[in-house]
């Protein structure tokens, strides 16, 4: 049971400013800065609805509750280490410096004095000048110095900040969009006022609610430990993007050594230098999980993680630690990376990893990544392939229950993670692949709304039928470079609409590749206006495959009967391009 000090009920201004103690994100936890859009949104939402509300007059509407704090404020300790409250700490001192130097801009010696008087009072001063510069909120050493590079190193004689560290994590990069939304909206906000005396006037106000109005309850505990009880505590009700911070403050909280805390921060480093967003940390870390120890859900990964690892952390003697944990983790993310991005170097792997992920098939990676830790990629190309046959004939096509073929997908890759066999893993799931008959059978009655699976599938038809007639010319398939087309048009004029519309305009019949964007006016129109885009076009898929037989030119009606012809032909195709377990046999 968490030992609390006391909650206290605090402004903004006593927590961040000049007379208060130094805020501090402890390297030991915490996580980095996560808001994107849409929470800083809502947060410019309820500052405006607040502000409004506050000036009427109604002493109901003087103060806007905006969430606990979690701070460990032992006796012996100067300052407050922060444990929860940093993301709306850090905005709203990033509003704080929007404020600041839309100021400093109007140029006047009453907004530059007032600009002045933000920064040293709630962001950052100096004592003496060739004293250091004291920062009111110290963030962690993910985001610390791109944060005063950014926001609190702010020069009172040229009104900007030095901006030395470019933006190389997913944190800093939502740091300068939050910066860049604030400066805009209150952009906007100024133009209703035709002069500066009303613009500095709604600036003093809006710094006033934030200051003044803004109200946490801090709840202060004595010890790390404490506080680290009752941040799980509050996250445990919040939303699942805190998994990733939980697992660290977790992992810290059982380090036995400096040097085991340091593994823990090079591991959480490799994460957040090696992913572009924080949703693909989260993933990341689940398909790891997965890949180890067979399927978990995203809402009970961090307990299942805590449970696990609990119990060999707390053995006596240890024989798996926070370390060794730490640099597997470190492995795989880079793993992971190459993975997700199909840059392991291996020019056919790389190619097969871009159909996984043209498909969203997100179930096969914690397969790949737990093959990838014993075996090459040059090794791994049949368990790629045989992965994406069983995935096109039993998802993509075959719109089975996507839950089964995960249980198995993950179950081999715990297998793998293990100690077991390639080659056994291989034929189970070459055994996991629906036979021909099946197959063709869900190809000709197949349907694909979703355009990004759609492009991939006739992207493969077209390969195959290049390297048919011998075709070496280079086409660019790429997502922007083609789109899919629906020959009966999506959007038909009236008298050509086909009975039973919907369940025919998305068949695979009625698809096709196009090169550039798509042209919506001429997407729509009847075949005899279009017929020359498909006869004339560099992609075979289109040119190639009796697209003409959709259309009776003797009644000047669209024909059912030709999207069905023309699907049975793709699904002769289909068989070749994404082979059963046996035809894998044969050709081996």
């Amino acid at each position: 049971m968490a030992i609390i000090k006391q909650a206290a009920r605090q402004t903004l201004g006593q927590l961040i400013g000049a007379n208060n103690p130094v805020v501090t994100v402890p390297d030991d936890s915490q996580r980095q800065y996560a808001w994107t859009k849409k929470e800083v949104d809502v947060f410019w939402s309820d500052i405006e609805k607040f502000k409004e509300a506050r000036e009427s007059g109604r002493e109901s509407a003087s103060e806007y509750f905006i969430g606990p704090v979690v701070t460990i404020t032992a006796d012996s300790v100067q300052g407050r280490s922060l444990l929860d409250g940093q993301q709306r700490l850090t905005t709203s001192t990033i509003l704080i410096a929007a404020i600041r130097d839309i100021l400093w801009g109007m140029k006047s010696p009453e907004s530059i004095s007032s600009a002045n008087n933000i920064q040293r009072d709630y962001i950052a001063r100096k004592s003496g000048r060739k004293e250091p510069m004291e920062y009111f909120l110290v963030l962690s050493l993910f985001d610390r110095d791109f944060f005063r590079d950014n926001i609190q190193d702010w020069s009172e004689i040229t009104g900007e900040c030095p901006r030395i560290e470019s933006p190389t994590r997913p944190s800093h990069k939502l740091m300068l969009d939050a910066y860049s939304s604030f400066r805009s909206k209150i952009a906007a906000r100024l133009q209703a006022y035709p002069d500066d005396e009303g613009r500095l006037d709604y600036l003093d106000s809006l710094r006033e609610c934030l200051i003044y109005g803004l109200v946490f309850v801090e709840i202060q505990t004595p010890s790390s430990s404490d506080a680290n009880e009752v941040f799980e505590t509050i996250n445990s009700r919040g939303k699942d993007l805190s998994t990733v911070d939980l697992v660290r403050n977790f992992l810290m909280e059982k380090s036995r050594s400096d040097h085991e805390k340091s593994r823990v921060n090079d591991a959480w480093r490799s994460l957040l230098d090696g992913f572009d967003r924080r949703e693909e940390i989260e993933k990341f870390l689940r398909h790891f999980w997965v890949s180890k120890h067979g399927d978990v859900r995203s809402h009970s990964l961090y307990a299942t993680i805590r449970k696990d690892l609990s119990g060999h952390f707390d053995k006596r003697p240890q024989e798996y630690g926070v370390g060794a944990f730490s640099a597997e983790l470190e492995g795989a993310a880079g793993r992971y990376s190459e993975l997700i991005t199909g840059s392991t170097g291996e020019v056919n792997f790389d190619a097969s990893l871009g159909e996984v992920k043209a498909m969203s098939a997100e179930a096969l990676y914690p397969l790949l990544l737990a093959a990838s830790g014993r075996f090459t990629y040059f090794e791994l190309q049949t368990l790629i392939d045989a992965s994406i046959s069983y995935y096109v004939r039993w998802t993509v096509v075959g719109r089975r229950e996507s839950t089964l073929l995960e249980e198995n997908v993950f179950g081999v890759a715990k297998e793998l993670s293990r100690g077991g066999s390639l080659e056994g893993v291989i034929q189970k799931v070459l055994g996991w692949i629906p036979d021909d008959d099946t197959f063709e059978a869900d190809f000709r009655d197949a349907s694909i709304p979703k355009s990004s699976q759609a492009r991939y599938l006739l992207s493969k038809v077209e390969q195959y039928l290049r390297i048919q007639s011998d075709v070496h010319e280079e086409v660019v398939l790429g997502d922007g470079k083609v789109h899919v087309e629906n020959i009966y048009p999506q959007k038909p004029e009236k008298e050509l609409r086909l009975e039973d519309h919907d369940a025919w305009v998305s068949r695979m019949g009625n698809l096709t590749l196009l090169a550039g964007k798509k042209n919506q006016s001429l997407s729509s129109v009847a075949f005899p206006q279009k017929a020359h885009l498909y006869a004339s076009s560099a992609l075979m898929v289109s040119s190639h495959t009796n697209i003409e037989e959709l259309w009776d030119g003797q009644i000047g009606q669209w024909r059912v009967e030709g999207i069905e012809a023309r699907q049975a032909a793709l699904a002769e195709i289909a068989l070749e391009v994404w082979p059963s377990g046996s035809r894998w046999a044969q050709s081996g």
